[in-house]
């Protein structure tokens, strides 16, 4: 297969302009995120049935925008490996998702290829390449860029045109189409790649319960969270998680109350302390019917229930090795425990939609109503647990 690298508009113009009648095409980014808040697009790489091309975004007056119809083409499926934060590049470049969208790696895992169905492990087992790894972790953002690294980066694209081929017809034989595209919907809903500021809270770790201290919270991570996004560096830049919860803890009402807060220092300018300042006396005042809700506190399993729990998680296990499914991928262990708890409500669950109830959903209903049963079976290679439904 040809490649090529495109460091001009005009080129890439006219590379998407001959991606008319592609059924598919294979995508992949090089990018850096360590000193910013959002990723910094490095390298795209495009394959086609024709060729590979490298598109260099940091180029002199590159402007990406011939690409954008072609990633919401209703006629060209977009492939990916893992497809996470490419996904997330695009949508903060474009505001849209591309679509119709294929992820080999969800594929994989449906498909009998282990927890990460890595794509090192697609590529050794399905076309018996080996890649080289020594440009994963190179300055994507230097210039110029090495022969090897342009190889690296090339091959990505290369390999993923036939592991999609090759999957594609696994999947059709097993008649998983279906299973595939409602995993896609799902994991890349647009909601998943839009920024609420308002949850940001949530991703600390907080012992208390006080509803007015998780209000000052979820007002000093929602501004950190804000500034962080302005100025496009990490959160922890702006500021530090052990000094979001002293602040929501203080509740400081002046630039000298801000002096008191361990860990702070002179780390925010005067203009944004009193950014600051104004937000927490804004939140102070708010409505208590405002407050966040505390998160449930963890009720702890009794032995029964544990028993169940565990019941649950083996025949999870073996439901997914017959249909060769990762377990992960039906079901987490705070989903069967809710079910045990009670918790989880049939009409909220995708455990009892889909394929996964066919996989493992229809069983767990025989289970808990008591139809299904556990039995120890004696073999010539020892004993195993069999299932058994009653009549």
């Amino acid at each position: 297969m040809e490649s090529r690298v495109i460091t001009t508009t005009e080129d890439l113009a006219t590379f998407c302009d001959g991606l008319k009648g592609e059924r598919f095409i294979t995508l992949d980014t090089e990018f850096i995120r360590e000193r910013t808040y959002f990723p910094q697009l490095c390298l795209l790489q495009i394959g086609s049935s024709k060729e590979a091309v490298a598109v260099d975004p940091l180029a002199e007056g590159m402007d990406l925008s011939p690409l954008y119809p072609v990633l919401v083409d209703p006629e060209i499926l977009k492939v990916f490996h893992a497809a996470g934060q490419d996904v997330e590049i695009f949508f903060r470049i474009t505001g849209q998702i591309p679509h119709p969208l294929y992820d080999t790696q969800i594929a994989g895992m449906v498909c009998g290829f282990g927890e990460s169905a890595s794509y090192e492990t697609l590529v050794r087992e399905l076309i018996g390449a080996k890649l080289d790894k020594a440009s994963r972790f190179t300055d994507w953002a230097k210039r110029p860029l090495s022969d090897r690294q342009l190889v690296y980066a090339l091959d990505d694209v290369i390999h993923l045109r036939k592991i999609f081929e090759l999957m594609e017809a696994r999947i059709a034989k097993d008649d998983r189409g279906a299973w595939i595209q409602e995993e896609m919907d799902e994991t890349y809903a647009i909601s998943r790649f839009q920024i609420n500021t308002q949850n940001s809270w949530k991703r600390l770790k907080v012992k208390s319960r006080d509803p007015f201290y998780l209000h000052m919270l979820r007002a000093t991570a929602a501004w950190r969270e804000e500034m962080a996004i302005q100025r496009n560096v990490p959160r922890q830049r702006i500021l530090r998680d052990e000094v979001v919860l002293q602040l929501a803890a203080m509740v400081p009402e002046s630039a000298e109350d801000l002096q008191e807060v361990r860990g702070l220092g002179n780390q925010l300018s005067r203009d944004w302390q009193a950014l600051l300042i104004e937000t927490l006396s804004t939140a102070r005042v708010a409505p208590k019917e405002s407050f966040p809700a505390a998160p449930p506190r963890p009720i702890n399993l009794n032995a029964g229930q544990e028993a169940c729990l565990d019941m649950l998680r083996m025949l999870l296990k073996q439901c997914c090795e017959e249909s060769h499914v990762v377990p992960r991928l039906v079901a987490d262990r705070d989903e069967l425990e809710a079910l045990v708890k009670g918790d989880l409500p049939k009409e909220q669950s995708h455990l009892f939609h889909g394929w996964r109830y066919e996989v493992f959903g229809k069983k767990a209903e025989s289970l808990l109503s008591g139809k299904l049963h556990a039995m120890v079976d004696a073999g010539n290679h020892g004993y195993a647990l069999k299932w058994q439904e009653m009549a």
